[in-house]
């Protein structure tokens, strides 16, 4: 369950957000379970933030900070993560499908048994990213860099 007080500080914008992570670099963020439609959290700072299971369905997180965050389980439906920093995050499980990840950074990312299924991979990095069980039915994958990364097809 989110914790409330770092719901209501993200929920006065980026801003103000990304400036008590700054002051606050120690805390690690528990959004969990947190439920955002259609939210802007373009550039936010969410680096190493507890966002499992979250809800974020056409969530713009575009050029945001999502490193070593956990979102495992979490649904992103349609979402904008294109030039986003997700390396070394968890997204295992993880629902993307149709998203946009145009040259997001997945290096060391963990995406096992996600669905990736029609999301647009485009100059995405995804070095070193297991991607053991993902499903990548129809995801565009043009120009992006696999190099160190593990897939099996998935069951």
């Amino acid at each position: 369950m989110a914790n409330q007080q770092h719901y209501s500080i993200l929920n006065h914008g980026v801003s103000l957000w990304n400036l008590w992570r700054k002051e606050h670099p120690d805390i690690l963020p528990d959004l969990s379970g947190l439920i955002l439609i259609k939210a802007n959290l373009n550039r936010a700072n969410l680096s190493r933030a507890d966002l499992k299971r979250a809800s974020l369905s056409r969530i713009d997180l575009s050029e945001s900070d999502l490193s070593e965050a956990n979102l495992s389980g979490a649904i992103l439906y349609r979402a904008n993560l294109n030039q986003t920093n997700l390396s070394k995050a968890d997204l295992s499980l993880a629902f993307l499908v149709r998203s946009e990840l145009i040259r997001a950074n997945l290096r060391g990312a963990s995406l096992k048994g996600a669905n990736l299924s029609k999301v647009d991979l485009y100059s995405a990095d995804l070095m070193f990213a297991d991607l053991n069980g993902t499903d990548l039915r129809e995801a565009n994958l043009s120009g992006a860099c696999l190099n160190g990364s593990f897939w099996t097809k998935p069951t």
